[in-house]
């Protein structure tokens, strides 16, 4: 049964929903909660000098919910832990909220700021839902550990962690190890992310979110404790669904050690330095499309050599790399970056997408490079018996496609080599094609999904994002069948 909780700053008595009212103070709203409870934060200014801990589960049919109204603004008056970089901040560690080993919890429409390390920290904990929260400084807006982690979506929140990261910090001054080999960053406490994780299970969407001016997006790890494990037991079935990501110095999106069942798809991607980081990464069936990236910025003070960027990012280790399929496939990026960075892959079908390159000469100085290659000079390709890589259809006007495949017979399928620009205004943002471009294939592109099914396009769509105005018809979502999953790793191996 549904009990209304008035929430305000001082605890006291109010006039609220047309009446005198009695009110609590959030920390005591909390202690005291029950299933079904639904806790209003009225607008006020709340100091939290200690982390709101939730003591117990809500119930499937009765969460216990946390929302705010407008003007309802939480602040840790924390500032920057030191101690904490691209690792578990832990139980002790402050959060404005912490969730250890509970369920069916939601927070809505909170505004929290200065919460470092973290503004939401979850550990075991499943079955949580997190909508419209606007999020500012933290080295993680939100971060998960414990194999018992699962179930977790966040919607429609926004986060911003320093606006200075962008434009005037350094990259080595962020990552550990790159000024002084073996030596702390200066700025190591921004090396975290919208989205942090640790060894959890999955099942985590994230979808119409607003991240920006922060070093990483999504970052999910799996512990070397756990990698002997099976396939499929850590990052599977992870969501990334129509996000905006605008500034991010790293990387939006980073998988790392093992991941199935990934899907990236309908997003944004403005100014962002490396979009998708694949290092020596195991797993597969992931897939990315709908998305669109441009620029018309470059990162960076002046003298930070870490600015030239990448779409795709691999690793070198011969083990990590995909055993199942990685389809990219009808994605639109206006670039100055590289498409791909360095490192070596395999089981990669990159297929149909619109890869268009800015014409230095007309951008103002250093904005990119004069003679930007669409490969870095390491980047390798598996060319075993199963020829498991294919770039197929693809429409691109970089002066070196399709003739530098030419390195790696049997790769290359219907090229789509342009001249010129292929899109109306890509340093605008508008990434639809050009009208000589504008032109559909003879055939269904057929992807593999993670359940032994098949999803055929639309023969008719253009390549990349979007036909005309509309974006792309891409698969509904297939959760990963592990039992079939296994069985295919059995298979190729």
């Amino acid at each position: 049964m549904l009990r209304m909780v008035y929430v305000t700053p001082d605890g006291g008595r109010h006039w609220v929903d047309s009446a005198w009212r009695e009110t609590a103070t959030l920390h005591n709203a909390v202690a005291n909660c029950a299933p079904g409870d639904l806790i209003r934060l009225m607008p006020g200014n709340y100091f939290l000098p200690e982390p709101v801990d939730i003591p117990i589960s809500g119930l499937e049919d009765q969460p216990i919910i946390i929302r705010g109204e407008y003007g309802a603004i939480l602040d840790g008056r924390r500032p920057p832990d030191p101690e904490v970089s691209a690792t578990d901040p832990g139980c002790a560690r402050y959060a404005a909220f912490r969730i250890i080993g509970k369920r069916h919890i939601r927070l809505d429409n909170i505004r929290i700021e200065r919460a470092w390390p973290s503004a939401v920290y979850i550990r075991d904990s499943n079955d949580l839902t997190f909508k419209n929260m606007q999020i500012r400084g933290g080295t993680y807006a939100f971060y998960a550990t414990g194999e018992h982690a699962s179930r977790i979506t966040i919607e429609n929140c926004d986060w911003i962690q320093d606006d200075v990261i962008w434009r005037y910090l350094d990259w080595a001054m962020i990552h550990d190890g790159e000024i002084t080999p073996g030596k702390e960053a200066p700025y190591r406490y921004l090396n975290g992310a919208f989205f942090g994780a640790d060894d959890i299970a999955g099942d985590v969407l994230i979808r119409g979110n607003d991240i920006r001016h922060c070093y990483n997006a999504i970052r999910m790890d799996v512990s070397a404790a756990n990698m002997q494990k099976p396939i499929g037991s850590f990052n599977r079935n992870v969501r990334i669904i129509d996000n905006r990501f605008s500034f991010v110095r790293d990387n939006p999106v980073e998988p790392e050690a093992t991941a199935v069942g990934w899907w990236v798809a309908y997003n944004q991607f403005y100014n962002c330095h490396k979009l998708f980081s694949q290092d020596n990464l195991a797993g597969g069936y992931w897939y990315y499309f709908g998305n669109r990236g441009w620029f018309d910025s470059r990162p960076g003070p002046k003298g930070d050599e870490n600015n030239g960027g990448a779409v795709f990012k691999f690793g070198k280790a011969s083990h990590a790399q995909p055993n199942l399929p990685f389809e990219c496939f009808h994605n639109s990026f206006f670039l100055r970056q590289k498409y791909v960075k360095k490192g070596a892959t395999r089981m990669w079908q990159n297929r149909r997408n619109a890869i268009g390159y800015a014409d230095p000469a007309t951008l103002p100085i250093n904005l990119m490079s004069i003679d930007q290659t669409l490969f870095g000079p390491t980047y390798e390709l598996d060319l075993g018996e199963d020829r498991s890589v294919m770039f197929s259809g693809d429409l691109c006007n970089h002066a070196t496609y399709p003739a530098i495949f030419d390195a790696w017979p049997g790769v290359l399928y219907n090229p789509r080599p342009a001249f010129g620009p292929i899109f109306k205004a890509g340093i605008c943002g508008d990434l639809e094609l050009v009208s000589g471009h504008a032109e559909g294939y003879d055939d269904a592109l057929e992807v593999q999904m993670p359940d032994g099914t098949v999803w055929k396009s639309d023969p008719k769509s253009w390549p990349g994002a979007l036909t005309g105005k509309r974006l792309v018809a891409g698969p509904d979502y297939v959760p990963v069948d592990l039992a079939y999953v296994r069985a295919r790793i059995d298979e190729n191996n």
